[in-house]
């Protein structure tokens, strides 16, 4: 993570992050994610159905994966015998095929803590599925 993004999080979380700072941020990181909607369905009206990915230590940060990506990427994965990364990848797929985008958007993070699916309902403070490897 950068500085300024080190210094951000600092900012909000202090010293030590309890309970009600982990709440805090997480309520954060949704209401940018549901922001991000109105980019969301613009990408989903080009591209078709898929996720948008958030890699910040990537050649790409930010971009659109649509479901036959994310499903090569599954193939590559089972190739590669790398069978938790490509159960992730059907999970997300599985989910990312049942998204509405005029009320909900699904979004992968891929970073050091690894690749976790959100799909934020515009509908509802609460999102609907958070999909991670474990």
């Amino acid at each position: 993570m950068n500085n300024r993004r080190e210094q951000l999080l600092a900012s909000l979380i202090g010293e030590e992050l309890d309970e009600e700072k982990a709440k805090m941020l997480d309520t954060t990181i949704k209401l940018i994610l549901s922001d991000m909607g109105d980019f969301y369905a613009k990408m989903w009206a080009a591209e078709g159905p898929g996720v948008m990915v958030f890699q910040p230590k990537g050649e790409r940060t930010m971009f659109f994966m649509t479901l036959k990506e994310m499903h090569a990427a599954q193939e590559e994965c089972e190739r590669d015998n790398n069978g938790d990364l490509a159960e992730s990848f059907r999970r997300i797929v599985a989910a990312a095929q049942k998204i509405d985008p005029a009320s909900s958007a699904g979004y992968i993070i891929n970073d050091e803590a690894g690749m976790r699916f959100f799909q934020v309902d515009y509908n509802t403070v609460k999102d609907e599925k958070v999909i991670s490897p474990s």
